[in-house]
């Protein structure tokens, strides 16, 4: 495991058939969480797009809220927190 990358059919109903010679790894792997549907991502992104738009000076502290709200959001949010940072810096 690690960094490696898993073999999508090592684990299937229709095995892998390269054997020893797939470039992939063959070990279990943790399974990843489901993605969200497309709803939920939709609503997920209009909620922080609202978020930005109506917090004013608190809007790092309210994305920080709603990141912790689900994991989608939280991981979008890890992205936009640090431009909010660096945006509020530079405009101060």
């Amino acid at each position: 495991a690690g960094k490696c990358k898993p073999c999508f059919f090592a684990h299937t109903k229709k095995v892998c058939d390269k054997g020893d010679a797939c470039q992939f790894c063959h070990e279990k792997h943790p399974s990843r969480a489901p993605r969200p549907s497309k709803s939920t991502r939709i609503r997920c992104k209009q909620t922080i797009a609202n978020a930005k738009e109506t917090a004013g000076d608190r809007v790092i502290e309210v994305l920080q809220d709603l990141a912790k709200q689900s994991p989608y959001q939280g991981r979008l949010l890890t992205q936009e927190i640090p431009r909010w940072r660096w945006k509020a810096w530079w405009e101060a």
